[in-house]
């Protein structure tokens, strides 16, 4: 029988390898898809459109090798790619559901 535990990772799980698969084919549609809106990028809050047009200058190839294999870091119950200087904040919302909340590019408050 799985645990509590394994049973609250498996959203996490599911939605870490869907966000890794569309930066990996650099999917921006999907990666709008898996994100909180609006979305605040350099800022300014974007709808959907407007961070389907934002995405392709973010999701350069570094950006895609820190979200393919950055661990996720706890920070409380959010979690947090980051490899330097990058930082992808992801949280679950009130529905369960994960969401690509937010994006930085300097990482000084990180190991």
């Amino acid at each position: 029988m799985p645990s509590a535990l394994a049973a609250q990772a498996a959203p996490f799980d599911d939605f870490l390898a869907r966000l890794r698969a569309a930066a990996a084919a650099r999917d921006v549609v999907a990666v709008a898809g898996l994100s909180r809106l609006p979305f605040l990028y350099e800022e300014r809050l974007l709808d959907r459109n407007a961070l389907i047009r934002a995405l392709p200058g973010l999701m350069d190839e570094r950006v895609a090798r820190c979200l393919a294999s950055a661990p996720p870091l706890r920070e409380g119950a959010d979690r947090l790619l980051y490899r330097a200087p990058y930082t992808f904040h992801l949280r679950a919302g009130a529905d369960g559901q994960w969401r690509l909340e937010e994006f930085s590019a300097d990482g000084e408050d990180l190991p």
